[in-house]
């Protein structure tokens, strides 16, 4: 069956990635640095769940992750400029941002792939604490949490239909 995907749709399941991105809970109980580059990694971190369910489905990535790609890059973009950036530098950090985008789905599908496979949770441990706690080893407290976090949510993503996840807008498993 052949979903209709709407703008109208990309715009719920991109705030639903963005307002649990934004949670308290990551910036206080999990110490996170409250920046910019923390917020796009959790953004790119939660749709990558989202796309690693298209992925592993085998359902067509055309649709419903090429416009939610083309969405999240588009408000990078416009909040670029909101803070004053100019072309040139627009430009300049969205290749640098689109680069991490990429690094990082390779990074987390590979971890996943290999916790699917080997029930192995070491390399997805390594990639979050790299990319989301930045190399800071006092957030090793609190990654097995994380891992346990991204697996449930992945779980849920792929034990649904992709109407389901999309009539609920991929709704994330809370923290807490």
């Amino acid at each position: 069956m052949l979903l209709k995907i709407t703008h109208h749709t990309i715009e719920k399941i991109y705030q639903n990635i963005v307002k649990i991105s934004r949670s308290k809970f990551f910036y206080i109980d999990y110490e996170l640095d409250d920046s910019f580059e923390t917020r796009f990694d959790l953004i790119i971190f939660h749709a990558f769940m989202v796309f690693y369910f298209y992925k592993s489905k085998n359902i067509n990535k055309s649709s419903l992750s090429q416009l939610l790609f083309d969405y999240m890059f588009n408000d990078f973009e416009n909040n670029l400029r909101e803070m004053g950036f100019g072309d040139i530098a627009v430009n300049k950090k969205m290749k640098l941002f689109i680069r991490a985008f990429y690094g990082r789905l390779s990074q987390y599908s590979m971890s996943i792939d290999l916790f699917k496979k080997q029930g192995d949770k070491s390399l997805l441990e390594q990639t979050i604490l790299n990319n989301i706690f930045k190399g800071n080893l006092s957030g090793k407290k609190n990654v097995s949490k994380f891992v346990n976090y991204t697996i449930n949510n992945i779980n849920k993503f792929q034990g649904m239909s992709e109407k389901e996840n999309i009539d609920s807008n991929f709704e994330f498993i809370k923290f807490g």
